[in-house]
């Protein structure tokens, strides 16, 4: 894999995992409300469930290189399409919309149950899988060895899963109150877009009645 290719899926996994979302919340709850000392469990549990996300993912990406190489094209701008849509959805959409409160309901008590409430909660959740589907079909080049790149691929976004959850979890009050703050503002964004629909669609309904 080129450095120019690496840097690029560096940055996207780096923005992926950044940014708020309900597995960051997760982690940074268990740190704040079991302790720091949960970390290890909740982060390793989370990172793990990105891993297996991934390598559905790239099973999924590498049975296409037998693909013909029109499906492969029109799959790739399927994929390219998907993901502008990927970035609009997720500015659009409320980053955690169930918030827990910072209180003693988490499901998790012993650090196995932690690790495994943040593994099922980070490997369930398609839109990772989808986001990587869709990202790693950019890199399909049959001149190029697919395992040996989705490999390196999957390295580098283990580490940074496991650097940004640790992180979020660290910093567990910032990363809450992150969380809840985005989440507030887009269900107040997404209510004035509703409202602004449905009074359009009042109108438009009183003028055909008056028509």
């Amino acid at each position: 894999m080129s450095a120019q290719v690496w840097l690029v899926f560096l940055a996207a996994c780096t923005i992926l995992f950044a940014l708020p979302s309900p597995v960051a919340f997760k982690v940074a709850t268990y740190a704040v409300v079991r302790g720091k000392r949960t970390m290890i469990a909740s982060v390793t549990g989370a990172a793990l469930g990105v891993m297996m996300t991934f390598t559905a993912a790239a099973i999924a990406i590498a049975a296409t290189t037998f693909a013909p190489q029109s499906f492969i094209e029109i799959f790739q701008w399927a994929a390219s399409g998907w993901l502008m849509l990927f970035a609009l959805w997720t500015v659009a959409t409320p980053a955690a919309r169930e918030s827990q409160a910072e209180n003693d309901n988490l499901p998790g008590r012993t650090l196995g149950s932690i690790f495994f409430d943040c593994f099922i909660l980070s490997a369930l959740r398609l839109r990772y899988f989808a986001f990587f589907i869709a990202f790693l079909s950019q890199f399909i080049n049959r001149s190029r060895d697919t395992l040996e790149m989705l490999t390196q691929m999957q390295a580098t976004a283990l580490l940074v899963s496991i650097l940004c959850l640790t992180l979020q979890a660290f910093f567990g009050r910032s990363t809450i109150a992150l969380v809840r703050r985005a989440s507030a503002t887009k269900r107040i964004k997404s209510a004035r877009g509703t409202r602004f629909i449905t009074g359009r669609a009042v109108s438009a309904g009183y003028r055909r009645i008056a028509a």
